[in-house]
Formats: C-alpha cells, structure tokens, sequence
C-alpha cells in the first residue's frame, strides 16, 4: 500500500472517526437538554404556577409534619397530599412543555393525563423495586460467597461472617454494590421520557418508552445531574439554615419547610419536565454508519 495508511491503520481511524461522532450527538443532548429545561421555568410558572405553588406547600406541610414528629398515619396522609399535588403540578408542566391541551387556568386540573401520570408513578415505583430487590439479591449472594471463602466462617454462626471477609472481599462486595447502583440508575433512566410519552400519546406509557432512550442513558443522566446541582446546593442551605433558628421560632421553621418544598416543586419539577419534554421531542439522530443524505 506504499506510504498511505495501512489496513489496520484505516480500520483503527474508522473506529475513532466512530467514537466522535458518537460522542458530538450525546454533548449535543446534554447541552441542548439543560439550554431547554432552564428556558422552560419562566413558561412553567406563567401556565401552572398556582399548581407549583400547591406542590410546594405540600412537600413543605409534609416535611413539617416529619419534623415535628407527627404520626405515621398523619405522615401518610400529608405525604399522599404532596404527592397529588405534584401529580398535577407535573401534569400541567407537560402539557404545557409538549403543547398539549386541557390545561385549567393556574395548571389545576385533575383528568385522564393527571390518572394516567399516578398509573405511571406507580408502575415506575414496582419496576424499580423488583430490579432492587434483584440487585439487594445478588449483594447478599456474593457477599455470602466471600464471607464463606474467608477464615473463621461458620454458616451456622452469622456473627463470623463479617470477620470472614478480607480486604479483597469487601472489595469484591462493593463493587458489586457500585454495579447494582449502576444498574438501577440505567434502568431508571430508560424510562425516564414514560411521564412525556404518556401525556402526548394519551395512554400510558412505561416500558414502551425503553427504546427511545436506547443508547442514550447515561448522557440523559448527566443532564439530569446539572439540572439537579442548583437546586440541591438550595436544599443543602437550607438545611444548614434551618438548625441555626431557635427551638421556639416556630415562624421561621415553616418558612424553611416550606422553602425547601418550593425549591422541590417551583425549580426542579420545573427544570425536570423541560428537560424530558426535549429529549422526548428530539428527532432520531442519523446513524454513524449511514451516509448523509444529499
């Protein structure tokens, strides 16, 4: 082949010319996807926002009730409260981020969109805890196995089994631990755009937005984050603002609670559902092995 490349030589800058293509489309997500969900919260507070100020104060009613040691049965109640409020809260955002119709004036409304999100909250809720529970099962499992494979393990004595475990073992549990996470993460990611594909197709949708988000979970993940940084950094003010009040400063107790259930309700449901209406509007991206069309 003379001075030109070789064969391996082309097969290898095939691969990385790959690589970047690949890697420019899931920069392109992120940066779209965060561009989109901070210029949405402007428009989410001028269509919804007495439904966002609803889900506030009760995220705030809810965290007041587990600060003051309400009772379970009482914890329950305001938690199913905050939640239906922001079931319509993210209703309102959605149909709002995806121009759908049948949003009331303030987002208070309650129909089939608002029925279909519970139904998908709910199912999300047992897909997620079956793959944790796979995944707690498969913790214990090696754990078990690298307990049994140390010194000093009795199966009949449980109190040997930590002791059992070596420094390589306790490395092998966590990184199995680290997977399990992992795993959970992408799992809960493919499914991400199922609240969106409900409200725009008009039927629930959970496992049949899995191959939308196909190849695209972790750049999806990473948006997600940075949309997330701004409003943990407040809930983490918060947090260290609200000690600081005095035992008897009743007053400025509900307005951190209720503070902290604005940031969760009035910015990062905001942020969330402007982030999923774009990637659940996005167009396909061409294929990296398909030429352009001229």
């Amino acid at each position: 082949m003379g001075t030109g490349l070789s064969r391996s030589d082309d097969a290898a800058a095939s691969r990385a010319s790959r690589r970047l293509i690949q890697t420019m489309p899931a920069l392109a997500l992120m940066l779209g996807g965060v561009r989109a969900a901070v210029g949405f919260l402007v428009a989410a507070w001028r269509g919804a926002g007495v439904a966002l100020s609803l889900a506030g104060v009760g995220v705030g009613a809810f965290l007041l009730g587990v600060r003051w040691g309400a009772t379970p049965a009482w914890q329950a109640v305001w938690l199913g409260a905050a939640l239906l409020a922001a079931i319509i809260a993210q209703s309102a955002l959605y149909r709002l981020a995806l121009a759908r119709p049948g949003i009331e004036p303030g987002g208070l409304q309650w129909g089939r969109a608002e029925g279909r999100l519970l139904a998908v909250w709910l199912l999300t809720a047992i897909f997620l805890f079956i793959l944790g529970l796979l995944a707690f099962t498969a913790l214990i499992a090696s754990a078990y196995a690298v307990a049994s494979a140390g010194n000093g393990f009795a199966a009949a004595e449980p109190a040997t089994w930590a002791r059992a475990v070596d420094g390589r073992g306790r490395f092998a549990v966590g990184a199995v631990a680290v997977a399990g996470a992992a795993a959970l993460v992408w799992a809960r990611m493919r499914i991400c755009l199922a609240p969106a594909a409900s409200v725009a197709r008009g039927r629930v949708q959970v496992l049949s937005t899995w191959p939308i988000t196909r190849g695209t979970a972790w750049p999806i993940t990473a948006a997600w984050a940075l949309i997330s940084v701004g409003p943990m950094l407040l809930l983490l003010a918060l947090s260290h603002f609200a000690p600081i009040a005095p035992a008897t400063s009743w007053a400025i107790i509900v307005a951190v609670a209720l503070a902290k259930g604005l940031v969760v309700a009035g910015l990062w449901l905001p942020l969330d559902a402007g982030l999923m209406s774009y990637l659940y509007r996005r167009p396909d991206p061409p294929s990296p092995a398909s030429p352009p069309s001229p």
